[in-house]
């Protein structure tokens, strides 16, 4: 596979413009058409509808270009792992879902690395679902999800259990030491971006099922700021808001009814990779046991 006419085909459907695409690759745009009816011809698809000015993805287009883009990721990432090697013995490739990266992965990198001067690492923060895709795409070596996953290609063994509380801002006027379910359904609840299976259903089994949140961020840190701002209340796992209960910007509000279920998260490993040097000592440092 071309993988420049990879690159063409991903930035034409993206901008769908051929003069705006052959100046965002820096090439006449001649080049542009020939890539891509070269493409075409490779894949026996017609992958665009042309029009006077612009073009469209047809049913082909659409279908392949996700394909393309994994293709130039995998691509990418092999020409990575290679052209490490000239500097280092190996690469450890981590792939940590935001939150779980935050309050536990993050200081066992800063360990690992001071340990492990010759090995190199690359870290990938995305949704569980994604990051197992990568696995199964031998893009990771190990990732740390929300999903216990089944396959024969990974290993998965439980890491973190982490409470859920309830928190806000220590200078919201309206704090209580302690709620009951009716009280909570009533409190001006923000999101935080836990969306595991187990946590909705108990959350659902308090609030209504068309519950709108006064504000709705998907990455729990980030809501902090308004926390401590006094700005209403949000279920947050434990040891993200471990440091603002400890310096007083944060309280804790307990629950007196239904309690949240623990965030179970997993380490995830790749079996292809598992007697790599970067991977062994990996497991050496922090699981001696497996």
């Amino acid at each position: 596979m071309d993988y420049e006419l990879l690159r063409t085909f991903i930035c034409l459907a993206k901008l769908k413009n051929f003069t705006k695409t052959a100046e965002q690759l820096h090439v006449v745009q001649s080049t542009i058409t020939s890539r891509i009816k070269q493409l075409e011809h490779n894949i026996g698809e017609t992958l665009f509808i042309r029009t006077n000015k612009n073009v469209v993805l047809t049913n082909a287009g659409e279908i392949f270009l996700p394909y393309a883009k994994k293709l130039l990721s995998i691509h990418a990432s092999a020409i990575s792992r290679i052209k490490a090697l000239e500097l280092f013995k190996d690469t450890l490739n981590i792939g940590a879902v935001h939150s779980i990266y935050d309050c536990h992965v993050q200081d066992m990198i800063l360990k690992y690395i001071q340990r492990n001067k010759r090995i190199a690492i690359k870290v990938t923060i995305e949704h569980s679902e994604d990051l197992i895709q990568m696995l199964h795409e031998n893009q990771l070596d190990i990732a740390f999800t929300y999903l216990d996953i089944k396959s024969s290609q990974l290993i998965c063994e439980p890491f973190y259990s982490d409470k859920i509380i309830l928190v806000t801002g220590s200078q919201n006027s309206s704090t209580v030491s302690a709620i009951t379910d009716d009280e909570l359904r009533n409190l001006p609840l923000l999101s935080s971006a836990i969306l595991t299976e187990p946590f909705q259903e108990w959350f659902y089994s308090v609030f209504p099922k068309n519950y709108v949140y006064p504000l709705d961020i998907n990455i729990s840190s980030n809501i902090i700021t308004f926390l401590k701002e006094g700005i209403g209340y949000s279920f947050m796992i434990e040891p993200a808001a471990r440091r603002f209960l400890e310096e007083g910007s944060l309280v804790e509000v307990k629950l007196l009814e239904r309690i949240p279920p623990s965030m179970e998260s997993y380490i995830l490993i790749n079996r292809q990779r598992i007697n790599s040097e970067a991977v062994s000592r990996w497991l050496t440092e922090f699981m001696p046991s497996f």
